[in-house]
């Protein structure tokens, strides 16, 4: 059974990427935002999200040879998911602003 959570963490992370400036965050610094959201996850966690992000095209992900660094870069439809353009299935709309 999936998380819950899960579709939540999914747009905390794609927002967070699109607001920044270069569109790209590392695995770790999607971690500390999810912290800061209340949503503590292990970097394995992480990874796994960033994977499914990526299998559906909405990120973008380079692994650092010899690190367990990931930096994820924000795709367009991701963008347009974040938002709020278009829903996607397994991903929270965002929210009211």
């Amino acid at each position: 059974m999936e998380n819950i959570f899960r579709p939540l963490q999914r747009i905390i992370m794609l927002q967070a990427i699109e607001r920044d400036a270069g569109r790209s965050l590392s695995n770790e610094m999607l971690q500390r935002l999810l912290k800061e959201h209340g949503q503590n996850c292990g970097i394995g966690e992480i990874n796994e999200q960033v994977n499914w992000l990526e299998g559906r095209g909405y990120v973008k992900a380079r692994r650092l040879e010899g690190s367990a660094l990931v930096v994820v870069e924000i795709l367009r439809p991701g963008i347009e998911v974040a938002n709020g353009l278009v829903r996607a299935e397994g991903i929270e709309p965002p929210p009211e602003e």
